[in-house]
């Protein structure tokens, strides 16, 4: 009889540690892991039923894995009285910590640090009984988890904050996570992309491709002869006054005749204008649905600031593509430690990103000529000078409205 209450003592703590497998292995799967192999596997079914409960399936493996502990505990204190009798106060402490280790051992830690390690094991084997037994106790479960509910709002507490954009940076920034190092940066690139805005790959217009309808017939065809784009701005009169954009390979159906105006209006094809303030991120969805690659950004005014490519967008995310475009080609070399050439039109961003420095970038002032207009108030002249943080800047060439070329020096402090 002793031997069979030490069996049953035993099985108990087996049963006990079944609900601190499901306990753990439920919060350490991903539901679209679950997902995947619920089409593969049937006790993966019943799992990822279990895990869109996870709230009261925690209630049920708390509930079962204390209840049988308690019935571990009563078991040891009957065979202890049973064996030695009472009055063996000191017997009975030391019986109570022997179980009590017991349990933690085999009841909880043991269990748990399995579970986390392999859950999809663990799930393997207690998924479908535990989930029938979840479904008798149901009512049970159901009721506990009304008490704990008015609990929690007689509190205060209401549901769990999501993960933070800033959280999922770590997360991904993290050298221990499974990435390699190229996905990283595509990873926090695509989570930096929620934040940006089309005014951070704006291309000036003085840097783009545009043939101009006013301008000599002859010089539009010298233009058009040898494109260094795919994709042609047109526009009439000024540079305001964009109308659309011609394709290259339009140009060449064309043959190697004469053409007039009116034959390049008729390969003249729309292009869709769009504010600075919107975000990359749903542009290049708009973009993808439209199946456009280029597209004229304007200010709050109507004004137009500029042209956003779709292959600027995309190297946001994943780094610099080869290029010989004209209007990628802005100069920003090191001439000497800590001594840099830059040309105003050059992002701040990049130019942070390339010599790991901390330029202010603010919505309103993304290039270095931006960053200088807002920092003096003027249009500098050439050879000015002046200090942002640890850095001294001077002017060396001035358009007719903005820093074409800048030299950019560390401060030793």
């Amino acid at each position: 009889m002793d031997i069979l209450s030490f069996i049953g003592l035993f099985v108990l703590l087996l049963v006990a540690s079944l609900f601190s497998f499901l306990e753990t292995a439920s919060v350490a799967i991903s539901e679209h892991k679950l997902i995947a192999l619920a089409d593969e596997e049937v006790w993966a079914s019943y799992a990822l039923k279990l895990k869109r409960q996870l709230e009261r399936v925690l209630i049920f493996s708390l509930f079962g894995n204390s209840f049988f502990n308690a019935l571990v505990t009563t078991l040891s204190t009957m065979l202890v009285l049973k064996i030695f009798g009472t009055g063996h106060e000191l017997v009975l402490s030391l019986s109570t910590l022997l179980v009590t280790l017991m349990i933690i051992i085999f009841s909880e830690a043991a269990p748990k640090i399995i579970a986390s390690k392999a859950p999809v094991a663990v799930l393997r084997a207690v998924a479908i009984p535990l989930y029938f037994l979840f479904i008798i106790t149901r009512p049970l479960i159901w009721f506990i988890d009304k008490i704990v509910y008015f609990i929690t709002r007689a509190l205060g507490v209401g549901h769990a904050d999501g993960t933070s954009l800033d959280e999922l940076k770590a997360i991904v920034a993290d050298k221990r996570s499974p990435f390699a190092e190229d996905h990283r940066s595509i990873l926090l690139n695509s989570i930096e992309l929620e934040q940006l805005a089309i005014k951070e790959v704006v291309i000036p217009l003085r840097n783009a491709e545009i043939v101009n309808l006013d301008d000599e017939l002859q010089n539009i065809r010298d233009q058009l002869q040898h494109p260094h784009h795919t994709r042609i701005l047109v526009c009439e009169g000024s540079l305001d006054q964009i109308i659309g954009f011609i394709h290259a390979k339009d140009i060449l159906s064309l043959g190697s005749e004469e053409y007039d105006l009116n034959d390049l209006r008729g390969l003249i094809r729309k292009i869709n204008f769009i504010p600075d303030f919107i975000p990359i991120i749903k542009q290049l969805t708009e973009a993808q649905k439209q199946r456009e690659r280029i597209f004229v950004v304007v200010n709050e005014y109507g004004d137009t600031l500029g042209i956003a490519c779709l292959e600027d967008m995309l190297e946001i995310v994943f780094g610099d593509f080869t290029t010989d475009a004209p209007h990628r080609s802005y100069l920003m070399i090191e001439e000497a430690p800590g001594q840099y050439i830059v040309d105003g039109a050059t992002l701040v961003r990049e130019f942070n990103e390339a010599y790991n420095l901390d330029l202010p970038a603010s919505y309103d002032a993304m290039s270095i000529n931006g960053l200088i207009m807002k920092h003096l108030g003027i249009i500098p002249s050439p050879n000015f000078c002046f200090r942002i943080n640890n850095l001294c800047f001077e002017v060396l060439n001035v358009g007719k409205y903005w820093a074409e070329r800048v030299r950019v020096s560390q401060i030793s402090e």
